[in-house]
């Protein structure tokens, strides 16, 4: 499995994603934005994504950030979370780093 994401465009309170991804064992049904407690950390959903019902395909979303939410960003806390038929919980998750 892959991810490949990146920023589209990034003012200070506007976060655009685009991306694909490929190798789920099953198709896609949901892919979100989340917020991690810390890098590596899973944490609560922010947004959903637009996300191909496949097992390879494309993401994107955008997001109003939250001066909180810039931060948590800044620390490398924000991830996608791609789930598919077999594994509702997620099974392909991509942090978002610098």
């Amino acid at each position: 499995m892959s991810l490949w994401s990146r920023f589209d465009s990034f003012s200070p309170r506007e976060l655009t994603i685009s991306g694909t991804f490929q190798g789920l064992k099953t198709p896609a049904t949901a892919a979100r934005l989340h917020n991690g407690m810390t890098r590596g950390v899973r944490g609560m959903s922010l947004v959903d994504l637009t996300v191909s019902k496949a097992v390879s395909g494309t993401i994107a979303g955008s997001i109003d950030l939250t001066p909180e939410q810039l931060q948590s960003l800044r620390k490398g806390q924000f991830y996608i979370q791609i789930s598919s038929e077999k594994a509702p919980d997620g099974n392909l998750w991509g942090w978002l780093l610098r």
